[in-house]
């Protein structure tokens, strides 16, 4: 069973429909300015599954549901639609005969019926909390209800990541006995045990002898710290070695005694004396981190899956972070992306990386004058600006960005080139060269970052296809800033043969872009395009670049020898 889709209907600022496809767009970042409704469509989706309502500050997200903007509106719910086996649902509605016998005769009659959906819709009230199938004959409301939370059960799990709010726990209370809802920090430390070793448990610690008691705790501790320092290397939070958890076992003075796991930060300074925290004393972006893995890492919602995917839902994730680290966090959400479905907010654009993050999967929330809520995909989004000058201002529109020059002096140059297929075959074979490609959209748009880069004092090449557009805006841009720096900075692209046209397609090799598409299963006529696009963001690009032609090499190598300072 998996999601397909979440339709969002009336839930505050969202009118809607509005709707999420995880089916298609696994990975899906969110941006827009503050206010514009980014938590909100999070907090929707997190709402459809009844196994997270005592989540997120308890229920926050279930919580003034109601849209303010208006007087009144239609019934508020999130629905989603799943993909779901005859067989599965057959078993499920097995179990409900069991577990309701007053229903059992209603599910009887559904599973011997001669023809059942592969895909249903199943939609959740909010202000009742029930649920329903709209578009299903499965009964009254209370079968509908009851079969819905078991098939939800075995959907992938939700996964919300608050960042402002999520509290870390430094001393966590272990109940008498096991139940089967535990507070989340308490799953999570559970998880560490039983994944260090499946015969460990934190409910057995009180009645273990002292010395087998801290046997258990320091394996898990060394458990916890391996995996903290290796995604701390990934992160590299700052220049010193991983910070260590310390786990320590702790019993009140009360009668009955109560019994505590308390975690702490051990930070070993230069004489080797250890000196001991608590985890909220550390920085935000050390507080973050901890919080994120142990929630990837441990979270007992994904380990305890059977190879389902996960739906996680990031509310600013990275947000206490340097620049590297984000960088590093934008790789290890399109990671995730390839076996889950990762939907995250974000105001920062090392998030956006568009050689991590296809330009296709961000969407722009905004409001409407009504106050409605809507998401529109970045390439249809018009902005605040009339002239679109870059293939990525839409993105620097909704974020309120301005071009920072610190963004591009660290290299040796910046070529600008005329959009972002250009852009994208010489990252292709770009290779350890210090340059930034700089994508426009259109050969007229040059000029715009041609004044930037002056302005900054940036080293820089302006590159223009070498056909009839493209000379003309060249000497349109000659004629603007003047036959000296036209001379020192503007290109075309290199031909053998006067007045001829030569197009970034012309550099590859026509055998080359025959084997891409046989190799990543596009079809015969598939456009240069799409071919280059769907090699730049498949997990197998770096393999496939290895069977590429000379040809198409040397033409590559021999465009950046020209383009070069020296040159």
């Amino acid at each position: 069973m998996r999601y397909l889709r979440f339709i969002i209907e009336n839930y505050r600022a969202i009118t809607g429909p509005l709707e999420i496809n995880v089916a298609k767009n696994s990975l899906m970042p969110i941006i827009g300015v503050n206010e514009s409704g980014k938590t909100t469509v999070l907090q929707a989706i997190f709402a459809f599954d009844p196994y997270n309502d005592d989540l997120n500050d308890n229920g926050r997200h279930l919580k003034d549901v109601t849209n303010l903007y208006r007087t009144s509106s239609g019934p508020i719910g999130v629905s989603a639609e799943i993909e779901i086996s005859k067989h599965e649902l057959k078993q499920n509605l097995g179990v409900c005969e069991k577990q309701f016998p007053s229903l059992k005769s209603t599910f009887e009659i559904i599973k011997n019926r001669r023809i059942l959906p592969t895909k249903l819709i199943i939609r959740r009230n909010l202000i009742s909390k029930k649920y329903s199938f709209p578009f299903e004959n499965f009964g009254d409301l209370d079968a509908q209800d009851a079969l819905a939370r078991k098939v939800i059960l075995g959907l992938p799990y939700i996964l919300y990541f608050d960042d402002f709010r999520d509290k870390i726990a430094e001393k966590i209370e272990i109940p008498d006995q096991e139940s089967d809802s535990l507070p989340e920090w308490l799953e999570i430390i559970q998880q560490l045990f039983l994944k260090t070793d499946p015969g460990f448990s934190i409910f057995n610690l009180a009645s273990l002898e002292i010395r087998k008691r801290k046997t258990v705790l320091s394996k898990v501790q060394r458990h916890l710290n391996d995996a903290l320092t290796r995604e701390w290397q990934t992160f590299r939070l700052d220049d010193r070695d991983a910070l260590k958890i310390a786990i320590e076992f702790d019993q009140s003075d009360s009668n009955p005694p109560k019994n505590f796991l308390k975690l702490d930060v051990v930070e070993t300074d230069s004489n080797g004396d250890e000196h001991f925290f608590f985890i909220s004393d550390r920085s935000k972006g050390f507080y973050w981190f901890f919080n994120f893995v142990m929630k990837l890492e441990f979270n007992p919602k994904i380990v305890s899956g059977s190879g389902l995917q996960s739906i996680y839902l990031l509310d600013e994730p990275g947000s206490y972070l340097h620049a590297f680290a984000q960088r590093k966090l934008c790789q290890k959400l399109r990671q995730l992306s390839e076996k889950n479905a990762v939907i995250y907010c974000t105001h920062s654009h090392y998030l956006l990386d568009p050689d991590k993050i296809p330009i296709s999967s961000v969407v722009i929330a905004d409001k409407d004058s009504d106050g409605n809520i809507g998401l529109t995909r970045m390439i249809n989004y018009q902005g605040s600006v009339l002239d679109n000058r870059s293939a990525l201002q839409p993105v620097l529109d909704a974020l309120l960005i301005k071009p920072y020059a610190l963004d591009l002096i660290h290299t040796e140059m910046t070529i600008i080139v005329e959009g972002i297929c250009d852009y994208i075959a010489l990252e292709l074979f770009r290779g350890e060269r210090s340059v930034a490609i700089l994508p426009s959209v259109g050969a007229g748009s040059i000029k715009f970052y041609i004044s930037l880069m002056i302005a900054w004092q940036v080293r820089f090449r302006a590159l223009w296809d070498n056909d009839s557009e493209g000379r003309k805006k060249f000497l349109e841009a000659e004629t603007l800033f003047g036959s000296e720096i036209s001379a020192r900075h503007f290109k075309l692209l290199p031909t053998t043969t006067p007045n001829s046209n030569k197009i970034m397609q012309n550099l590859f090799d026509g055998k080359d872009l025959i084997l891409i598409r046989e190799k990543l299963h596009l079809p015969v006529d598939c456009s240069f395009e799409r071919t280059i696009q769907a090699l730049f963001y498949s997990p197998s690009r770096t393999e496939l670049l290895k069977t590429i032609g000379s040809t198409t090499k040397e033409n590559f190598e021999a465009l950046f020898k020209n383009l070069s300072l020296d040159s």
